[in-house]
């Protein structure tokens, strides 16, 4: 190969180079716009299913109260008062949030409402009902107990509130009702 010819082949190499590299900075481009708009997508796909998710837990909240105190007065638990989502702070400042409170004299039945109940559920709301007192101070001399209300409940979760002497409301045939039996003593908290 003569000498003109190695230099012009250089030549061409370096071309083909730079428009290698040009076109890999085009892809370049190309992959980080294509980031940029999957985590545009991410975000607002994480933000309707947090819309949907909270609005699909008030229609919940929404279905389970308007017959819950009826339930309740139906198994002697003369309430006089229900109190929709309430939050308070311990003396650590942690919060503590119940989504129904039902009054009864010197009683109050303090309820979780979920679209569905797993067993972490009613061991979340096990340990609420054990902080209950400290964070609304005003009941520290009541009695309290604790009610799950779930449209569904897995993982048994239904046994285990109830053998952890939780009210368990259900969505039976379409109607909210209590699913504990008539001699069901619930757990003061």
């Amino acid at each position: 190969m003569s000498d003109a010819e190695l230099k012009e082949l250089v030549a061409s190499l370096a071309v083909t180079q730079r428009e290698t590299d040009r076109q890999m900075q085009e892809t370049d481009r190309q992959m980080q716009e294509t980031d940029r708009r999957m985590q545009e997508t991410d975000r607002k796909i994480k933000a309707l299913s947090e819309l949907f998710t909270g609005q699909w837990g008030k229609l919940v909240e929404a279905l389970m109260r308007p017959g819950t105190v009826k339930l309740f007065k139906q198994r002697g638990v003369n309430v006089t008062q229900m109190t929709e989502a309430r939050s308070g702070y311990d003396a650590q400042g942690r919060e503590l949030e119940v989504d129904m409170t039902l009054v009864n004299g010197g009683s109050i039945v303090v309820v979780e409402i979920k679209t569905t109940c797993k067993p972490d559920d009613v061991a979340w709301h096990l340990e609420k009902l054990a902080r209950f007192k400290e964070v609304f101070r005003e009941y520290r001399d009541w009695e309290v107990q604790g009610a799950m209300a779930a449209l569904k409940y897995e993982g048994a979760s239904d046994r285990y509130a109830y053998r952890n002497g939780l009210w368990v409301l259900k969505c039976l045939d379409g109607i909210t009702d209590i699913a504990n039996d008539p001699t069901f003593k619930p757990k003061v908290f």
